[in-house]
């Protein structure tokens, strides 16, 4: 099944389908936080009211032309400016595709050097999403670059499903950019990808054990409780301080749990999505639990 709905991620036909129905837009709402900027500021208002912090993403990934990526880096702009407006702790999130590194990675690194120098003094951190296999050796040269730059605040996610993730890993942090590990949200083939979830969730904890000893403030973005008891144990064994690490949760997504680590003291970051291009987040979302699939099944039975 997650195969088939990261596929199904890639149908411009189930896009158009789904993305006009009345039923499906609502229920993509719960992931979501609508399509404009302002209504991403307000629900990252609301979520920071809560003890939470927030990263943006502006929804959007492989642009085919420039003047599309350069309306995306745009966008960016704004997020970042408003951002300091609210004075929000927060960072936000682009997808390397998103500024055209699929057709001029040289584009690409202007654009995200535009982003980074807005959000220089706004922003938290800009965090590069890591796409699919093709673009990870892309993405990761990226964060260097921009490093090597000066933007200090610059760096990635990895995902532990991938083998060559802890070489990344070490690679990254030793180039003193602060990482998101995450499971992995793509479909991937056995070479270049582990195939079970109890292999991804080993390598989780080894990568995990590399950022908690010589990761700069290190990002684990995971709902699985298992590995959030495993990296508090680990965290608390090594003398690692709660401000020195945090977790990162989707918006939607088990909120009970994000309230009770910040209840606990802490660092909770909430990803908060906005934009008018939700679809592919929204499938990879449904992939990526089995309950957000019978969530999504029990609320177009109950309309």
């Amino acid at each position: 099944m997650r195969t088939l709905l990261i596929r199904a991620s890639e149908s411009a036909l189930l896009q158009r389908e789904i993305s006009q129905r009345r039923v499906t837009r609502s229920i993509a709402m719960r992931f979501v936080a609508g399509e404009t900027l302002d209504e991403g500021i307000d629900v990252s208002r609301e979520l920071v009211g809560a003890g939470r912090t927030v990263t943006l993403d502006y929804l959007g990934e492989s642009v085919t032309d420039e003047r599309e990526a350069r309306t995306a880096a745009k966008a960016y702009v704004e997020v970042a400016g408003r951002l300091g407006q609210e004075g929000l702790p927060s960072g936000v999130s682009v997808k390397p595709s998103q500024m055209g590194m699929l057709f001029s990675p040289q584009l690409c690194l202007e654009l995200l050097g535009d982003i980074a120098a807005a959000g220089e003094r706004t922003c938290e951190h800009l965090t590069l999403d890591m796409e699919d296999s093709d673009v990870t050796e892309a993405t990761v040269q990226m964060v260097e670059r921009l490093q090597a730059q000066g933007h200090r605040y610059v760096g990635c996610a990895v995902q532990a499903y991938l083998h060559r993730t802890a070489a990344d890993v070490r690679r990254l942090s030793a180039a003193g950019a602060s990482l998101r590990l995450c499971k992995g949200a793509y479909a991937e083939p056995a070479g270049v990808a582990y195939q079970s979830r109890t292999q991804v969730d080993a390598n989780f904890a080894r990568c995990a054990d590399y950022l908690l000893r010589e990761g700069t403030y290190p990002r684990f973005a995971t709902h699985d409780h298992r590995l959030i008891r495993y990296i508090r144990r680990v965290a608390d064994h090594l003398g690692r301080g709660r401000d020195e690490y945090e977790f990162q949760m989707l918006y939607g997504v088990r909120p009970a749990l994000q309230a009770e680590l910040v209840a606990a003291g802490y660092q909770v970051r909430v990803y908060v999505p906005f934009g008018s291009q939700w679809y592919p987040y929204f499938m990879r979302r449904l992939a990526e639990r089995p309950a957000n699939v019978a969530f999504f099944l029990r609320a177009l039975v109950g309309r």
